[in-house]
């Protein structure tokens, strides 16, 4: 398989840019989504208010074709050839690798969503991709759930199933479901599954382990791929699309899709008219930052990546447009210091806490260490999940170090636009 856009050499890459409840309950069901990865979501995508970030994608409320949303009140359906960037492609592997995921209803019993009795012809398939690309933010390679619809009997099972298997091939010429070669896993239980890939760095080798779990979150099977000439900063930069590279149902029901992990866009999105601030200061009031950029107000907290029982402060005020402000952070525990030099990108988007919640912003910073001090890139990332902030979450990585992202032992994370 080639790129999203065509099997073969002849590649193109474009860039891209719950039950019916209450809002409080769509926070708390997107949150438990989110603490089973102990992380914040760079893109997070429920379908509560609209599609942004997924092309092709039909957004329909709970129960619809008898399918109950996974979380809030709306879900998507593939409308033929679905995909997302994850909001924007990648160029650069980030350290520590990063994770994409999916929902996905298996429709395997009686009435299907079809609204009929009778089962999907013997052998209905979809396939699920998630790619990657290279530092020059070209295609490098798909890795792809290969799902099918059974009513045979053979070693993988009889009567209406799910069989699934996984390869870097989509398509019926290019993959096959009970290829025996590559594990194949039976599901016979109707329900709503999670796709996810794990996408990490193997002593330098790109490694990607692709599983699958249930409604509670218990992983049921899981494939590793790897090739040897995938070399991580070489011939493997960041993320590419997710795509329903095939798909033979009428419908086909998907939820709640997630990218954790830092991203630095190969085409840097528009910046946003807004604000954003942390610290622990008293709510309502901005940080305080000396002349010279020093935080002099009380910081947040958030744990160290060199040790979990020590604690980094940090506090920032940034708001655009122009993109400005100042940021200022300190891991003591691993002897390092970031304090910006200016911000030239800021953006505000979707959350796992919901629209607007999601704050990212970039610059120069001076990182400085007791061995001395070099000017690297950074990237924040930033959730507002509500007062007193004991749901926030922050990130910070620069060309030498990476915390998060994670929630906050202390402090609040607010975001206007």
């Amino acid at each position: 398989m080639g790129s999203r856009f065509g099997f073969g050499n002849g590649l193109r890459v474009r860039n891209g840019l719950v039950s019916k409840s209450t809002k409080a309950s769509i926070v708390a069901a997107a949150l438990t989504v989110m603490s089973a990865y102990d992380a914040s979501a760079v893109y997070f995508q429920s379908f509560e208010t609209d599609t942004a970030g997924w092309q092709n994608a039909t957004r329909v409320p709970t129960g619809t074709h008898g399918v109950v949303s996974k979380i809030g009140a709306f879900h998507a359906e593939d409308g033929g050839d679905a995909y997302t960037f994850w909001g924007g492609a990648s160029q650069t592997f980030p350290p520590g690798g990063y994770t994409t995921s999916i929902d996905i209803y298996l429709d395997i019993s009686p009435p299907y969503m079809t609204g009929g009795l009778t089962p999907y012809n013997n052998d209905t398939r979809f396939d699920w991709d998630s790619a990657i690309g290279t530092p020059q933010c070209d295609f490098r390679r798909d890795f792809v759930f290969n799902a099918g619809f059974y009513t045979d009997t053979d070693s993988t099972g009889s009567g209406p199933r799910f069989v699934i298997s996984v390869s870097n091939n989509a398509g019926r010429g290019s993959s096959f479901p009970k290829n025996p070669g590559r594990m194949p896993y039976t599901i016979y239980q109707e329900g709503w599954y999670t796709f996810e890939h794990r996408f990490r760095d193997n002593a330098g080798v790109l490694a990607v382990d692709l599983t699958i779990k249930n409604a509670a979150g218990v992983p049921l099977m899981t494939w590793t791929l790897s090739d040897p000439s995938d070399v991580i900063g070489v011939t493997v930069g960041g993320n590419q699309y997710g795509w329903f590279a095939q798909d033979e149902f009428p419908y086909l029901a998907f939820d709640t899709s997630i990218l954790l992990g830092f991203q630095d866009y190969c085409e840097q999105p528009p910046n946003t008219p807004g604000k954003a601030t942390g610290g622990g200061q008293i709510a309502g009031q901005d940080p305080l930052f000396s002349p010279l950029g020093d935080l002099i107000s009380v910081p947040a907290l958030v744990a160290s990546p060199s040790n979990p029982g020590a604690q980094s402060t940090f506090g920032f005020a940034v708001q655009c447009c122009d993109p400005k402000g100042n940021l200022e952070y300190n891991d003591h525990a691993s002897d390092v210091r970031i304090k910006a030099q200016s911000i030239d990108g800021f953006f505000i988007s979707p959350g796992p806490c919901g629209a607007n919640t999601h704050a990212t912003f970039t610059g120069t910073a001076k990182v400085i260490r007791s061995s001395g001090t070099t000017t690297e890139r950074f990237t924040v990332e930033v959730d507002d999940c509500g007062e007193p902030g004991t749901a926030d979450t922050f990130g910070i990585r620069t060309e030498s170090y990476v915390n998060g992202p994670s929630p906050l032992v202390g402090g609040n994370i607010q975001i206007h636009n």
